[in-house]
């Protein structure tokens, strides 16, 4: 459902020749978006063999939970009329992951709105508002009740439903970049993981900068982390402007509109990437009141971005979350 571009910034505090690793890094295009991957090892050709391995499995993972491969099993899936199909793999265990969210957030996460995404076009030269006509029809196809999980890797869509595991995608491949036996810093899109130990800081942590929504090459805040993921969904990643109304691509599955809740962004940190990215969209759908409740519910770590430039943090980043010099914002606990 969502397609992020690099929404965060890194503030990692790198010291030249702190440290006996080597490292490399590797930048490419998967899953729609620029990555990048910065592996340390004992030596440089250790770091570059993992960087090599890591990007090969992302761009596999790429393949399989892509929607717009014709030659996927989910695109089969999609295609089927109903039909049960046989997903690959990694597919089924997304799919299976995607609807675990979905229920856990009661359809605010929804991977079943790739009709919504499509109607709307936000993200290509066709993007416009849709008649209400047409939002209303594509909304009859939403809905996660509409994805059968069979077992055995098989899966069925009904009521014409179709499925875009975008919304956890970046995710998923971040989750598997981190089995990697070695210090990581992945950037795959809006989706951060930071593995191992740091070589360049004394404690070993990373220091995540929290892009600035006005202006997505500064950072308005920065959170520290460790063997965690950092992932955020905003409302100025992907949009169009129409009639000097801005609409984004994060989607309401009950409205069929662009989620209009007050909220700039979305950050969550997880050691699980996956749950932290479709755990950002459903946080964004539901607003900051209720977003509050569901995180303290689930001990969710998120910071929430207004428009009024406030940042709400949960209690799971408490201490760990600095505001940056100058940021004309307010943290607020």
């Amino acid at each position: 459902m969502k397609k992020k571009r690099i929404g965060i910034l890194f503030a990692l505090c790198l010291l030249a020749g702190c440290g006996r690793l080597s490292n490399t890094t590797t930048d490419f295009f998967s899953m729609d978006t620029f990555m990048s991957l910065t592996v340390w090892a004992d030596s440089e050709a250790q770091a570059q063999a993992a960087a090599v391995q890591i990007e090969q499995h992302i761009n596999t993972l790429s393949n399989a939970l892509s929607r717009q491969v014709a030659a996927s099993t989910l695109a089969q899936l999609n295609a089927a009329n109903g039909q049960p199909v046989t997903l690959d793999a990694d597919a089924y265990a997304a799919l299976e992951k995607a609807v675990q969210y979905a229920e856990l957030t009661a359809g605010a996460f929804d991977p079943t709105t790739a009709p919504l995404s499509d109607l709307w076009g936000i993200g290509t030269e066709q993007a416009a508002v849709p008649a209400e006509s047409a939002i209303q029809q594509a909304l009859s196809h939403v809905g996660y009740q509409n994805i059968e999980l069979l077992g055995n890797n098989q899966a069925r869509l009904n009521n014409g439903a179709q499925v875009d595991l975008g919304g956890i995608g970046k995710g998923y491949a971040t989750d598997a970049a981190s089995g990697f036996q070695t210090p990581l810093l992945a950037r795959l899109g809006g989706n951060i993981g930071a593995y191992g130990q740091n070589p360049n800081r004394k404690d070993g942590s990373w220091v995540i900068g929290l892009a600035d929504p006005d202006n997505s090459a500064a950072y308005i805040a920065t959170v520290s982390v460790q063997n965690e993921s950092v992932v955020t969904s905003g409302d100025y990643e992907r949009y169009f402007e129409q009639d000097g109304i801005q609409y984004h691509h994060i989607f309401d599955p009950t409205t069929g509109y662009p989620a209009q809740t007050g909220l700039r962004a979305v950050t969550v940190v997880d050691q699980q990437s996956t749950f932290a990215d479709a755990m950002t969209t459903a946080l964004f759908v539901m607003g900051l009141e209720k977003g509050k409740d569901f995180c303290a519910q689930y001990d969710i770590a998120a910071a929430f971005i207004t428009k009024d430039r406030k940042i709400y943090i949960t209690e799971g980043l408490q201490g760990r979350i600095t505001l940056a010099d100058g940021a004309d914002y307010e943290i607020i606990a």
